[in-house]
């Protein structure tokens, strides 16, 4: 069974992809912990984690729907590798800015705004890519190990930046971003991918993402995962932009002990991926619905307690849970999604993880400010396990942990939204 689910690593056009996007991403989440710490250094402010991420929650939301469209509309190999050589460049100016000590918080928001950008504009494209780099009966496999990379990499990247942190100083994580620029570039130089089908269309492209929006809201699975893996991203995620006042003034354990509280989440992402790419079938949905419980309540147990063990096994929890949840609303999109609507639909998948965390980062990061971290946490974590009740009777996607046909509905809007 374990050599059927590692098929895609099978392919090599798979496997040096994936390999860039490991260096990529853990490069990204390396930054996005560096520059929470940066921040909270020149500020002493928790509000302003939050306007940090409230900054990038915009062109996430906004540009990750032109995205969709782009990657519909054109070479989706040729856009991931021209969005990787614009990415090295504000990462290269940050860098020299840290570098040389003449850094200051407007250049981090600009650098935030800017970033942000560039992933919305092109991350969709980089996850509609996969069909078009293994066979079909290698895509499952494809998608459980881009799970992987996708949460993994958002939990040890910040992990190792932590630890870069305690070690090298702030410069570190910096420069060594802009190393995994490189390698992923160079890696994606020897991609070579099959083409995929390209729309064709006279309209503008307004029309192309209204088209993706009709698709999703209409589709009795598509929209209920959206909406679902929304509120745990909204409400669970956000905890990450507060661990430097967590590291700091909860359990004061400084920079090291924020590498630690940013390591463990970090092996529980990697288990549980690792175990969900091995496993035979799993209903998915009952699944995810498991897991939004565990999150909620691990998050609610580390809010209170002042036990520095005990709160690492909280963290192990919500990074197996932060996986599981994502992969499992990934690998059902991917399955339900048609080809020509593949990138509009990850690309609302994108701003319903990447987008609305950072959407959340922003209220949790005043309240923590006005309240405390520990009371503003244990607030999201209640409210996440209440949104979950109303959710978990949702028979439509229940229904999809069995085989069930596309219902009558869903046919006529596909025919309406190709006009």
């Amino acid at each position: 069974m374990s050599s059927v689910r590692l098929a895609a690593f099978r392919h090599r056009p798979y496997r040096l992809f994936w390999l860039s996007q490991v260096a990529t991403n853990v490069g990204s989440w390396m930054m996005a912990v560096a520059t929470g710490w940066l921040v909270l250094q020149i500020t002493n402010s928790p509000a302003f984690l939050g306007y940090n991420a409230a900054i990038q929650a915009a062109p996430i939301l906004f540009f990750s729907l032109i995205g969709g469209v782009v990657a519909d509309r054109f070479d989706r190999l040729k856009l991931s590798r021209w969005a990787q050589v614009v990415q090295i460049v504000p990462d290269a100016i940050l860098a020299w800015l840290v570098t040389s000590g003449n850094i200051r918080v407007e250049h981090v928001f600009a650098y935030s705004f800017l970033t942000a950008t560039i992933n919305g504009l092109s991350t969709p494209a980089r996850q509609a890519l996969t069909p078009s780099l293994v066979p079909r009966d290698s895509l499952l496999s494809a998608v459980a190990l881009n799970s992987i990379l996708w949460q993994g990499s958002a939990v040890l990247g910040p992990a190792l930046a932590g630890l870069i942190l305690g070690s090298w100083g702030l410069s570190g994580s910096f420069n060594l971003n802009v190393v995994s620029d490189l390698v992923s570039l160079a890696l994606l130089a020897f991609v070579r991918a099959a083409p995929h089908r390209i729309e064709i269309r006279s309209g503008a492209g307004w029309r192309g993402i209204r088209d993706g929006a009709v698709y999703a809201w209409h589709h009795p699975y598509v929209r209920p995962m959206l909406v679902g893996v929304g509120l745990v991203t909204l409400l669970g995620r956000p905890y990450a932009q507060i661990m430097p006042v967590f590291a700091r003034d909860v359990f004061h354990v400084g920079a090291e002990g924020l590498g630690v509280m940013m390591t463990v989440p970090a092996a529980g992402t990697i288990v549980v991926g690792v175990l969900m790419a091995l496993l035979p079938k799993i209903p998915l949905v009952r699944f995810f619905f498991a897991t939004w419980a565990s999150y909620g309540l691990a998050l609610l147990v580390f809010s209170f307690t002042r036990n520095f063990p005990l709160a690492l096994v909280m963290l192990f929890i919500v990074g197996a849970s932060t996986t599981a949840t994502a992969a499992a609303t990934n690998t059902l999109l991917q399955q339900i999604a048609e080809e020509r609507m593949r990138g509009r639909v990850m690309s609302l998948y994108m701003a319903s993880t990447w987008g609305t965390w950072r959407v959340g980062s922003l209220p949790l990061g005043l309240l923590a400010t006005a309240w405390g971290a520990p009371l503003s946490m244990a607030l999201f974590a209640a409210i996440l396990l209440a949104a979950l009740l109303p959710n978990v009777r949702n028979r439509a996607l229940l229904a999809l942990d069995g085989p069930q046909p596309a219902p009558p509905a869903l046919v006529a809007t596909e025919r309406r939204v190709t006009v």
